[in-house]
């Protein structure tokens, strides 16, 4: 545009030294340079053109082919002076001049060339005109209208013969009109059209009110709130109303919110309120905007549920849970409250078993199950994992009720392969200002208590509890010093036939604990299986037995065997086949000597996994024994499911009735039946000489028992039946 505006100015100059000089050569050679300016305008007016209008943008070859032309053109006019091959200057009097074009085809190309250039230009502009909104049009017209006229003038120049081009006027008026409509202009109504369409898309709604409250503007969106048309009297109402609340409160910048319903949706709204004053303080109008923040107030609300509530059971969660309880006692002080906790038995297997999918549906109709206690003075909660929260009035709670549904729920979970034991503690609460973590824990204590029970659902809280929980914390802290620095110690209990030789021992396990001194099995195995951790001493055990095997092997005594263990949770926790295989292995024993022992409850648990498992290491060369038989299920027909090595029959289920007929036919046609079957019996828990000879008169040939010794360290055991001589 501004190389434009400089020809424009430079083709003046050149025009007013042509009009007023008398030297024909001056004259000849500015009349050239007006007709290269020309070329050169047409070539600006295309590049501002098209920067203007956005026209030709990849059509290049016009301009390159236009400034190509121009330099030759230019060439031609300016080397006219001397050859005259283009056009003569004649002064037919001293104040007139004629002009004389030559017939070179030089000079058609050159009118040719300005004439088609200007035609394309036209087009452009008229193209722009019809395509423009109203608005700009008129930038596009006052354009077309001047390059009209200049060509139309050229046209009388061109047709007259004459030397005085009079289009350079009007050339120059476009450089006027360029600068100003490009750079200046700018329409009233364009602005005020463009501020109403504006407002009118504008995201928020826009009302005015002039100084008699007379609306005088809103946009659609406020339409569409007050499901208004073009009757704006409910507006107006609603404004004098509003003044009439705020009276003497109105001030000239207010904001407050609003609910509307809007398509039958409610919707929340920040409006701002704003008066409008002249330059001399002279009110003009009020205006009120509306910003919409439902979705804002949305968000707020979900992240205040995520940060309250759990996202898997839509449950409230701990935190939330801990926070409200107090405030939920405190309101109802005059009711007794108690916190009930549940929990799940070895829920991780679930997970492990059948995938987290069907983990998180059993997590779900859990807290469907508590949700449906839930009442205006009772809150319940997903604490973790999967435990589980209830506060509510103790006179509401009803133990018979709950255990009888429980019962049902979790027989919809009941398999061969896991069997559901939901057990819930309960807290009754006392101390109002005692923290709600507390309170759980309390209640957790006490269901810990029936954990493994499977027939218990419900246990109650006691401060007893509570120190059993602190010693349990204290045993589970110590046990991993303990297992690395092997204060776990191996015991052997001797296993004998009915000549009174040692066959054999069982591996019970000692704590040798460095300030209480030796620990019985009794204070921390349960406490290490409900922790999860039995697995760790087993194995302990386990490699315990076999090293010494491997001792007795070197000292020649191989013929001795040693039974171990093997818990539940040791066919979820370890690979027991070939943890087993690698013990033999690595330590160069028989398999046959390394016993196995599982209870009844630990084959049923999962009953075709486990068989399968046993059945691995029978193949390989290891001897199983079923250990306690009589104390689990106890069912006669589950021998012949199970083909075991050895049946240890516990004699404590007899203890009571040791001299009744019916006490001692049972047990005989336990040891008939195992012994038909082809298994080797061993009967534990012989404590008197009567028992051991009803025994052996029954056909028992191995037992184990205090009568015969109790559980000795590995160095009295070897020394009493001198394997180390």
């Amino acid at each position: 545009m501004f190389l434009y505006e400089t020809g424009a100015v430079l083709f003046g100059i050149t025009f007013m030294i042509f009009t007023f000089s008398n030297n024909i050569k001056v004259v000849t050679f500015c009349r050239g340079l007006m007709f290269a300016g020309y070329d050169w305008l047409l070539i600006l007016l295309m590049y501002y053109t098209q920067y203007y209008t956005g026209l030709f943008d990849e059509v290049r070859i016009i301009k390159e082919a236009m400034v190509i032309y121009g330099m030759f053109d230019t060439v031609l006019l300016f080397s006219n002076i001397w050859t005259g091959q283009m056009f003569s200057v004649e002064f037919i009097t001293d104040a007139e001049l004629h002009l004389r074009f030559t017939d070179s085809i030089f000079v058609k190309i050159h009118f040719i060339y300005n004439f088609a250039v200007v035609l394309l230009l036209l087009v452009s502009y008229i193209f722009m005109i019809m395509k423009s909104s109203k608005f700009y049009r008129i930038r596009y017209e006052v354009i077309f209208v001047s390059l009209f006229i200049a060509a139309v003038l050229d046209i009388i120049f061109f047709k007259s013969n004459s030397v005085y081009d009079i289009s350079v006027v009007a050339f120059g008026l476009m450089s006027v009109f360029i600068y100003y409509f490009t750079l200046s202009y700018v329409p009233e109504e364009l602005i005020e059209n463009t501020l109403s369409l504006v407002i009118k898309d504008m995201n928020s709604g826009i009302i005015c009110f002039d100084n008699r409250g007379k609306c005088i503007h809103c946009n659609d969106y406020i339409k569409k709130v007050f499901s208004l048309r073009d009757e704006y009297s409910e507006l107006e109402t609603g404004y004098h109303r509003w003044l009439e609340e705020i009276a003497d409160k109105r001030e000239n910048n207010i904001e407050y919110s609003a609910v509307k319903v809007v398509d039958g949706e409610s919707k929340n709204y920040d409006v701002i309120y704003k008066r409008i004053f002249d330059d001399k303080n002279n009110f003009i109008c009020d205006y009120f905007v509306f910003n919409d923040k439902t979705e804002d107030i949305k968000s707020i609300e979900i992240e205040k549920y995520k940060a309250s509530h759990d996202n898997l059971t839509g449950l409230y969660n701990k935190e939330y849970f801990y926070s409200h309880v107090h405030e939920i006692v405190n309101k109802n002080s005059g009711i007794q409250y108690c916190i009930l906790c549940s929990n799940i038995k070895d829920f991780k297997f679930i997970n492990e078993l059948f995938g987290l999918k069907k983990g998180d549906e059993v997590l779900v109709k859990v807290g469907e199950f508590f949700n449906k206690y839930l009442e205006d003075d009772s809150i319940c909660a997903r604490i973790e994992n999967d435990r589980f929260a209830l506060c509510m009035p103790k006179e509401k709670f009803n133990e018979k009720a709950i255990i009888s549904r429980l019962n049902e729920f979790q027989k919809q979970f009941d398999n061969n392969a896991f069997k559901m034991h939901v057990f819930i503690g309960v807290y009754d609460i006392e101390n109002l200002d005692e923290p709600v973590s507390i309170m759980c824990d309390k209640a957790n204590i006490a269901g810990d208590t029936i954990k493994n029970d499977y027939h218990s659902y419900i246990a109650y809280y006691n401060n007893a509890m509570l120190e059993n929980s602190i010693e349990e914390r204290r045993i589970i802290g110590e046990f991993e010093r303990a297992l690395n620095n092997e204060e776990f110690v191996m015991y052997l209990q001797p296993q004998v036939d009915f000549k009174g030789i040692a066959r054999g021992a069982e591996a019970l396990v000692r704590w040798r604990h460095p300030v209480k001194g030796l620990l019985s099995p009794a204070v921390f195995v349960d406490v290490l299986e409900k922790a999860g951790l039995i697995y760790k001493i087993d194995k302990y055990m386990w490699e315990k037995a076999a090293a010494k095997l491997k001792e007795w092997k070197e000292l020649g005594k191989e013929q001795y065997h040693i039974s171990v263990n093997i818990s539940t949770k040791d066919f979820y926790l370890v690979d027991v086949y070939e943890t087993f295989v690698d013990i033999v292995e690595r330590n160069g024993i028989n398999p046959e000597k390394l016993k196995l022992e599982i209870t009844e409850t630990t084959i049923m648990d999962n009953f075709e996994r486990n068989i399968k498992i046993i059945k691995r290491l029978q193949d390989y060369g290891f001897k199983i024994e079923i250990d306690d038989f009589g104390s689990g299920y106890s069912s006669l027909n589950m021998l012949k499911d199970i083909s075991a090595d050895i049946l240890k029959i516990d004699m404590g289920f007899l203890n009571a009735t040791e001299n009744e007929l019916k006490g001692q036919d049972i047990l005989e046609s336990i040891i008939f039946l195992a012994q038909k079957l082809g298994m080797e019996v061993i009967t534990e828990g012989v404590e008197t000489s009567q028992q051991l000879t009803m025994l052996i008169q029954m056909g028992c040939r191995m037992f184990q028992g205090y009568y015969f010794s109790r559980p000795v360290p590995e160095e009295e055991f070897e020394k009493k039946y001198n394997i180390r001589q």
